[in-house]
């Protein structure tokens, strides 16, 4: 009876783990050097990989120059009720986001260019102290 008992808990447990298992670990220096090289093929962001409910992408970090661009990039991010953050390392290159798979990739696609886009806006016409002065306030990845 309790080796029955030991056993059912042992398989929930392997079950849960498993189940909490993902391929897309962006700390994960294997994951990071897969990525390193990767060819947006002039895109800024491009679905790399998918589970029965999630979309996975990865987004070329390298377009935004200044920290102020990327903060403000994720600043903006938290903004859409479609797309997750699963990658808070913005001092990288590349960072990763998933969206559930009743968004279409494309349709994701497009919102990563549009915050992108706005980004792109504000970084230009904003002066230097407008930035500085909006990072200190809104910068939570020092």
């Amino acid at each position: 009876m309790i080796r029955n008992l030991f056993l059912g808990l042992s398989l929930i447990v392997g079950l849960s783990l498993s189940a909490q298992k993902s391929e897309i670990l962006p700390a994960d220096p294997a994951f990071i050097a897969k990525y390193a090289n990767f060819d947006f093929k002039g895109n800024f962001s491009a679905a790399i990989s998918e589970d029965d409910t999630k979309n996975y992408f990865i987004l070329d970090f390298s377009k935004f120059t200044t920290r102020f661009e990327r903060v403000y990039f994720m600043n903006l991010s938290f903004s859409s009720d479609e797309i997750v953050n699963i990658d808070s390392d913005i001092a990288k290159d590349r960072i990763c986001f998933m969206a559930y798979k009743k968004y279409k990739a494309d349709d994701v696609s497009k919102i990563f260019d549009e915050i992108k886009t706005k980004v792109t806006l504000v970084a230009s016409s904003w002066s230097e102290d407008k930035k500085a002065q909006w990072l200190s306030v809104n910068d939570k990845y020092k």
